[in-house]
């Protein structure tokens, strides 16, 4: 799942308050406004003098012991609103990068300053919380949580990167064209990419409409399992995840947790995760494989720890061995489940508790029995591997939540992000050499809060071997989206596409759905897909019932297209770019929130379908081309 606005030690402890991991329905604008560059070079310099100011009144502070006025009124004109808490970085608004930017360097300048002259542990962390809670980032009781759980690895980080400044702390975390980065530590490193692949001259057409003989996947993603979930209690809590056992149960018995849900921060409770994967075992036994995409623990962020984890994992693998039997699963870790959250290691790091390699030895146990012994060396050195499925079909099971821009190992050593790329190229180059075809599974969606170098490097890889990538799956935003990839010398032409599950949980603002994919034979393209959910209002007003899940749509029938190659759904953009098309590009709305009435009681304005279609085609963080393009049709 989906990580929003803050600002952390140094500029992360305090950024990772609000990371909270939720999604969002409020309506960002992709496109930038006139003069953004020169308003943004204009930033920089007042960056430089709002750091400056806070950094004279924190020492204030840190010497006399109280604030002053000026220093109160800094904080109080900084504070954030509570609805942008739930706000993920890339919905916000333009208007808002700058000023988040400035809270960033500000605040967290003076905590990354604080430490470098010999602050403590404990003050790093008392101070951290009170300005965390000040800033409203968060309550203090979630501040002190995600502080504590974070605090170690930041201050590690820091401590042995004394070169790294708020300035680039900041740029990596809210990857903005506020925040510049401006640092070639992170920027200069490459993929070793095979020169004997082709200019793109056209896009990338397919196989045509779907066949009996087509192979059924089905997709399950984002479940988000909450062990604390109860019927009743508190689903109006503040909190990133609500309707558990702690936070009570409320006197408006509307403020209530539903039975198989809530539209509101809350989780999954296990009756739903179990109905779920029933109602694909009872009504998809045909289907030829499973992709579970990741993001099984819940969003109780500021409160977890390695064995907690390890029970929900535990147990929801264990449903699928029930459930599916004889029908390989091929799974992927999400952000979520790294404790803490979103926390891979990366790089040359020394000490044993802050490895990640209890849970990449539990999946690779745990996985086990649906992939070839071969996988297990690279799931236990980083969580990803890849597998045969038949003779010319591969699946690439990619952790690529090590480019999470919330990951902070990011900031030690960020060239380490290659790695795993580089396998991923040389794996590639095996399989097209072999006449392979492939499918890569990644949680994070290429285009959704991963580091912009490792966006630009995967566009690399994808480009040069679109031929032998027949379609990837990503989860993650809890959305029923999909992206298309264009290359980046000739962004006319589509070279890929990116599906994405949705989400099991209904967290935050849309039901429950699974995917059906059908699959050519011969070239392992996607042909169609069918959506299936749930809508939570009726479910829970039947709690002694089974939900009833009901067909969605399907992707092909919905818009009329030939096929679902690069080239027919570019072709089907164009068209909803403009006022003619606007019609079915609100459909494409209701149908991204899943047709769930929390999020159909908004609506979204011109601008903010406008803002959905640009989403589709932007794969790369400060690329906005083609967004650009669309927007220059779209009004016509």
């Amino acid at each position: 799942m989906k990580c929003q606005v803050s600002v952390l030690l140094g500029a992360a402890l305090l950024c990772l308050v609000v990371l909270v991991l939720q999604p969002s329905t409020v309506r960002g604008d992709r496109l930038q406004p006139k003069g953004y560059k020169q308003t943004v070079e204009k930033l920089q310099q007042f960056y430089e003098s709002f750091e400056q100011q806070v950094s004279r009144e924190f020492r204030r502070w840190q010497q006399q012991g109280s604030m002053t006025p000026h220093f109160r009124h800094l904080i109080a004109a900084s504070a954030i609103g509570k609805s942008e808490r739930a706000q993920e970085i890339r919905e916000l608004p333009t208007a808002r990068e700058g000023p988040l930017c400035a809270i960033c360097r500000g605040f967290g300048g003076s905590v990354l300053e604080f430490r470098r002259e010999g602050a403590s542990r404990e003050e790093v962390f008392n101070t951290t919380v009170e300005l965390c809670t000040m800033l409203n980032l968060q309550e203090e009781s979630i501040c002190r949580g995600l502080i504590d759980l974070n605090i170690d690895t930041i201050l590690y980080i820091v401590d042995n990167r004394p070169e790294l400044s708020s300035a680039s702390l900041c740029a990596v975390v809210f990857q903005s064209g506020a925040c510049v980065l401006d640092d070639p530590t992170f920027t200069e490193w490459q993929v070793e990419l095979d020169p004997n692949g082709t200019p793109v001259t056209a896009s990338k057409a397919g196989t045509p409409q779907r066949g009996l003989n087509d192979l059924k996947i089905v997709q399950i993603t984002d479940l988000h399992f909450d062990p604390n979930y109860r019927p009743g209690y508190n689903a109006e809590c503040g909190a990133p995840a609500c309707c558990r056992e702690s936070q009570g149960v409320p006197e408006d018995p509307a403020a209530g947790a539903g039975h198989w849900g809530d539209y509101r921060n809350c989780d999954t409770p296990w009756n739903a995760v179990e109905d779920l994967l029933d109602r694909v075992a009872e009504e998809h036994a045909d289907a030829d494989f499973i992709y579970h995409t990741g993001d099984i623990i819940d969003h109780g962020i500021w409160e977890t720890s390695i064995g907690y984890n390890v029970r929900s994992i535990s147990r929801v693998v264990e449903k699928f061995r029930q459930t599916f039997g004889e029908t390989p699963v091929y799974n992927i870790l999400g952000n979520h489940e790294a404790h803490p959250t979103n926390v891979y290691e990366l790089g040359e790091v020394t000490r044993p508790d802050f490895s990640t390699n209890w849970l990449y030895h539990l999946s690779a146990d745990l996985w086990s029995q649906w992939l070839p012994q071969a996988a297990q060396q690279t799931i236990r050195l980083g969580g990803y591997y890849t597998a045969l499925v038949s003779p010319g079909f591969r699946v690439i099971a990619l952790n690529n939540n090590d480019c999470y821009t919330f990951n902070w190992w990011i900031l030690f050593q960020p060239d380490a992000l290659k790695g795993q790329l580089q396998w991923l190229h040389d794996v590639l180059l095996q399989a097209e050499r072999a006449g392979e075809k492939v499918h890569i599974l990644a949680h994070l969606p290429i285009s959704s809060d991963c580091f912009s170098v490792w966006q630009r490097e995967y566009r690399r890889i994808l480009e040069r071997f679109r031929d032998t990538i027949s379609a990837q799956f990503h989860g993650h935003t809890h959305k029923d989206e999909f992206n298309v990839f264009y290359a980046s010398e000739s962004p006319e032409h589509a070279v890929g596409v990116a599906w994405n599950g949705g989400s099991g949980t209904s967290h935050t603002n849309v039901n429950p759905n699974y995917v059906v994919y059908y699959v050519n034979p011969e070239t392992y393209e996607v042909t169609d897909f069918e959506s299936y959910a749930y809508n939570l209002t009726s479910a829970n007003m039947s709690p002694d019932e089974r939900p009833a899940w009901f067909r969605m749509y399907s992707f092909q029938e919905e818009y009329g297209l030939s096929d679902l190659s690069p080239a027919g759904v570019d072709a089907m953009i164009q068209r909803l770019g403009t006022p003619a098309g606007r019609d079915e590009l609100r459909r494409y709305w209701e149908y991204k929130v899943k047709l769930a009435d929390a999020s159909l009681a908004t609506d979204c304005t011109e601008e903010c379908l406008l803002n959905h279609l640009c989403e589709i085609v932007t794969n790369q963080a400060d690329d906005l081309r083609k967004c650009q393009e669309l927007s220059e049709t779209f009004f016509d």
